[in-house]
């Protein structure tokens, strides 16, 4: 599986090569410590001082690497100051990009980021996102692995399902692979598959605002197409945003090509519109719940609407390592070979992994 998302990361290496529009400022060259040492300090909320090295800060988690304990994940409503000498990028909560070292504000509650530019301070409660500038590239890496089985309604029995996501995030952008596979095996019948692979851009604008492009293959049988490619663009905004909810919105065009199980292949044009909403909590168990929701309205076969949905619950058992419980709908008010299914679900339970 390592092999898997090494190919991936690699690809996505090769594909954002170029430098960012808005390429983050270089850090202060002078009066900072020796790198490599862990001199960040964390003070708690309860009086807790811990000193360690920052790694990264997102969702409402900080990521606190230290000598004695490993690396730490401290929930950001928890802390009290910050004290970091290296170069970091500090978003806030309305997209504002924010470059220098950490450390206590004047006021209670703030966080002054330092340059030799000047310096500017924020409400730690309206920080979203801190990241290492110096990190190195395989830092900027986040990914998950789940396996599960469950069942499905299409078929009344025993699926296996597989998911895998990785991203990679800069201060300007994001991309993001996806992959999931549902095999059903039914005796004195045909397995059926359903499965799917994309590569997703998003470019991050000031003010919640993004644009974004999509490329998907994917296949569902019980819907009645074998391949379906498709390329989306469009535009989303974050519609709310705190450190343990994140509600995101947007529309755009699609151009689909279908190859159905009977019959020719079609090309197709749609409006897309969704959201997505994730909620973390991070007090023991850590608790991850994501709901997403887009609608396919077509232009060329007017008429015909198409609905993806998912939703997902992660509990974190230990480290790493969580216990979940997933579900989808698909459906299809024309499928694209005449006599399938309109609509297929399926609810699972899965053991996952992230990193």
């Amino acid at each position: 599986m390592r092999l898997v998302f090494a190919c991936i990361a690699t690809s996505l290496a090769s594909a954002l090569a170029a430098p960012p529009a808005r390429a983050a400022p270089k850090p202060p060259t002078g009066g900072k410590p020796p790198a490599g040492g862990k001199v960040d300090v964390v003070v708690l909320q309860n009086g807790t001082r811990v000193v360690g090295e920052i790694k990264s800060m997102s969702k409402g988690r900080l990521e606190l690497g230290t000598d004695d304990m490993g690396t730490l994940q401290i929930e950001w409503s928890n802390v009290a100051e910050v004290t970091a000498p290296e170069f970091f990028e500090v978003e806030d909560m309305e997209g504002g990009l924010y470059f220098g070292s950490l450390r206590p504000g004047r006021a209670e509650g703030a966080l002054d980021v330092v340059a030799d530019w000047g310096e500017n301070s924020l409400l730690l409660g309206r920080v979203a996102r801190i990241q290492l500038v110096k990190s190195s590239f395989w830092d900027r890496f986040r990914g998950s692995i789940d396996a599960g089985a469950g069942y499905t309604s299409a078929t009344e029995l025993l699926q296996v399902d597989l998911d895998a996501e990785l991203r990679f995030r800069r201060p300007s952008f994001e991309a993001k692979a996806a992959a999931n596979a549902v095999l059903t095996q039914q005796p004195e019948a045909d397995d059926t598959q359903r499965g799917s692979l994309s590569l997703s851009y998003t470019r991050i604008l000031p003010g919640r605002h993004r644009v974004f492009g999509q490329g998907t293959v994917e296949q569902n049988q019980e819907l009645g197409y074998d391949l379906r490619s498709s390329v989306v663009a469009g535009w989303a905004y974050m519609l709310a945003r705190t450190p343990r909810n994140e509600l995101l919105s947007g529309a755009g065009l699609a151009l689909n090509r279908e190859k159905p199980v009977e019959g020719e292949s079609t090309t197709n044009v749609e409006v897309v519109a969704g959201f997505d909403w994730a909620n973390f909590a991070y007090d023991f168990p850590n608790t991850d719940i994501r709901v997403a929701a887009f609608g396919y309205l077509g232009l060329s076969q007017w008429g015909r609407f198409r609905l993806e949905s998912n939703v997902s619950l992660r509990r974190e058992v230990f480290s790493d390592f969580y216990l979940g419980v997933k579900g989808y709908e698909s459906y299809d008010s024309e499928p694209a070979t005449e006599g399938a299914q309109k609509n297929d679900w399926g609810l699972s339970l899965t053991l996952g992994y992230t990193f």
